[in-house]
């Protein structure tokens, strides 16, 4: 098993986006090269920071191969904190916390609510895959979280 960075990860924790100065947004486009991804695998999308909560995730893929149906995504002490046995083969799309109103069997519950107590990341976790991922499989993802404590009236 071996844990890949993505390019968001490797440039550690610095908002792209602001919102109403509360609600921020982090984004990573990945692209796979020379077949280095296989089953057992996770790749570190997001650098998520301390008193993060998260609000949304927005996850796109291109096609992956046959069997890519038991992703996991969460965090590392819950790895399907957002989401369990993904079948990223069809779709192309997913998102979350929508997903879980639709899908009774797509886990991720305990993402809602969840405050980060230390920096970490959000995670892809490829298991029981067929192949590796092909060379140039693009994932994106979009992460929109709010830092609690950030303001005088919060609970």
């Amino acid at each position: 098993m071996t844990i890949h960075k993505s390019e968001t990860v490797q440039a550690g924790i610095m908002p792209d986006y602001a919102q109403a100065g509360v609600v921020l947004c982090r984004s990573c486009d990945f692209e796979a090269a020379d077949d280095n991804i296989s089953s057992g695998d996770t790749l570190q999308m997001i650098p998520i920071p301390k008193n993060a909560k998260v609000l949304k995730i927005d996850l796109f893929y291109s096609t992956l191969p046959a069997g890519t149906t038991a992703v996991q995504m969460g965090w590392r002490a819950k790895p399907t904190g957002f989401g369990d046995t993904l079948d990223m083969t069809g779709v192309n799309q997913i998102f979350w916390p929508r997903e879980i109103r639709n899908a009774p069997n797509f886990g991720g519950r305990a993402g809602i609510n969840h405050t980060f107590t230390a920096d970490d990341t959000i995670d892809l976790a490829f298991d029981n895959m067929d192949t590796k991922l092909p060379t140039l499989t693009k994932i994106v993802m979009n992460v929109w979280y709010k830092m609690t404590g950030t303001l005088e009236d919060e609970a």
